[in-house]
């Protein structure tokens, strides 16, 4: 990671990482992998809030049915039962042609790794080929609020942060950082970043084309305290040499 820590206290998220994952253990040796205390805390919080019913629908289901219904929008769950987030997507617009389909989806993501949750919205195309099989493709993605996305992107906030009390935005500026000699468990590809790491594998973080404010609500991270002067620079440091 790469941060001002003189402006920021995002050694937060790093030591929340760091205190699940076993950074710098190889995964293929599985036996030091697994045994590592922090990841076997992260499987117990992962069994006890998704794999146990009765506290997910508590915890999760609930929220996203009152968030549904104060939306009118329907909400499609995408919680995954090894990842470490709840998840789900509002369907905020959806067009339908023959083979054709576009959707517009705001995703949010709650983490149990830390107090942290985040958002992206992302613009798809689907197409039906007769004998060939479905392909999709996402156009773009949302950082912050933005156009049709921009009053579902506030209240989720919003009702996020009034829900889960001291939980922090992550900017998608932090969340597409990596980690040297980060693994995670619940995927077999090679996922190290800070989102991967916190969330899941939902989105892909290396479309292209984005619109919006990669830093939005990076002022909640700002050190208290903290009095502005000398370099203007926002998250990383100036190059030097």
């Amino acid at each position: 990671m790469n941060f001002n820590p003189d402006k920021f206290d995002f050694w937060k998220i790093y030591e929340a990482i760091k205190g699940v994952y076993p950074i710098g253990i190889n995964r293929e040796n599985s036996k030091m992998f697994f045994s590592y205390p922090g990841l076997k805390e992260l499987e117990h919080r992962i069994v006890e809030n998704i794999h146990q019913a009765e506290n997910f629908s508590d915890r999760w289901k609930s929220f996203t049915k009152e968030l549904e219904k104060e939306l009118g929008k329907e909400i499609v769950g995408t919680t995954n039962g090894q990842a470490p987030s709840f998840s789900s997507y509002v369907l905020l617009d959806k067009i339908s042609s023959d083979e054709f389909t576009r959707t517009k989806e705001l995703h949010f993501f709650v983490s149990l790794v830390g107090p942290f949750y985040t958002l992206i919205g992302q613009d798809t195309n689907t197409v039906k080929i007769e004998g060939q099989g479905t392909f999709g493709s996402t156009s773009y993605l949302v950082l912050s609020p933005e156009l049709e996305f921009a009053d579902a992107f506030h209240m989720l906030c919003e009702r996020i942060e009034s829900r889960f009390q001291g939980f922090r935005f992550v900017p998608f500026d932090v969340g597409r950082q990596t980690i040297e000699g980060l693994s995670v468990p619940y995927s077999d590809k090679k996922l190290n970043s800070v989102f991967h790491a916190l969330f899941n594998d939902h989105i892909d973080l290396t479309i292209p084309s984005k619109i919006g404010k990669d830093h939005f609500k990076l002022e909640d991270w700002i050190k208290e305290g903290y009095v502005e002067g000398g370099e203007d620079w926002r998250i990383f440091p100036p190059s030097h040499g």
